[in-house]
């Protein structure tokens, strides 16, 4: 999907370029961006495990199947899952993503330029959780505590307005704008492992599924804005290579949705503006 909405994007845009490419001056331009997103922690949380009681639901007595497979691994030993506080570690984090995605602008001026930039990465959560085993052979005090790993990944698109100046010198130019940005997410895969390559996976859901419908992809959109600040290149009369830092707010429904007030019993709680962070790299025909 992805690929056809990049390769549709890419078409038209040549299409365009091609139309203008004997005026005097080019004013369209396109490219091809690749960088990094850093992604704020807190929309992170919503992996850990601990919405809804979903781990403790699915080791316990919403999950027999996955209850008797680690009761037998664990040599015929009971279990519980400790206080959240115990249980779960207290900051969860994204790994840094990759970004990939297009770029179409024009020229208003030498100097103004506005741009729509399309942008797609993929996230990942890797962290983890504590089962206590309760084992009465074992007459110490101190608790027997196995560990787990719980690992999510999310898809995102952003899609993005920029408004540019561009200021010239020697052998750089440099970049400083506003941008508005249109967001989309959706959790690819949220899943418990228990250690020691058991073999025992254990699936998890959102906060926004209602339905505990594992098969479906739980999806959510948002919105925000931010600055623009950055360097070009030219390499040759048609090439320029920029390198941007794109600071921006988002608000997302990564918490609770309006669609699911009915099936979860729960207010709709307005989710607050988080700093995130996007380092990119343009290749842009110009």
């Amino acid at each position: 999907m992805r690929s056809s909405i990049l390769l549709l994007f890419l078409t038209f845009t040549l299409s365009l370029y091609s139309q203008d490419e004997d005026k005097a001056e080019q004013r369209f331009f396109l490219g091809v961006n690749v960088g990094v997103k850093i992604a704020n922690k807190n929309y992170a949380a919503r992996y850990a495990g601990w919405y809804q009681d979903q781990l403790r639901n699915a080791l316990g007595i919403g999950n027999i199947n996955t209850y008797n497979a680690i009761y037998q691994l664990l040599g015929q030993k009971d279990f519980i899952l400790p206080s959240d506080i115990d249980a779960f570690p207290t900051i969860v984090r994204y790994t840094p993503g990759l970004i990939t995605g297009v770029t179409l602008g024009y020229k208003l001026s030498p100097n103004l330029q506005i741009g729509l930039d399309a942008d797609f990465n993929k996230l990942r959560v890797l962290t983890g959780y504590s089962i206590q085993v309760i084992d009465p052979s074992i007459t110490v005090t101190q608790e027997q505590y196995r560990t787990g790993i719980i690992v999510g990944q999310e898809s995102r698109f952003n899609g993005r307005f920029n408004f540019d100046y561009i200021v010239e010198g020697d052998q750089f130019n440099f970049i400083a704008g506003i941008s508005g940005l249109f967001h989309a997410w959706r959790i690819d895969s949220h899943i418990a492992y228990f250690p020691d390559n058991s073999g025992i996976q254990i699936p998890l859901f959102s906060v926004h599924d209602p339905t505990n419908n594992f098969t479906k992809k739980t999806s959510g959109l948002g919105w925000g804005g931010g600055l623009n600040a950055g360097i070009e290149h030219r390499f040759t009369e048609k090439i320029v290579a920029q390198l941007m830092y794109q600071p921006y707010v988002l608000r997302a429904d990564y918490y609770n949705s309006k669609s699911t007030i009915a099936a979860l019993g729960s207010s709709y709680i307005k989710p607050p503006l988080r700093l995130e962070h996007d380092i990119t790299v343009r290749i842009l025909w110009k």
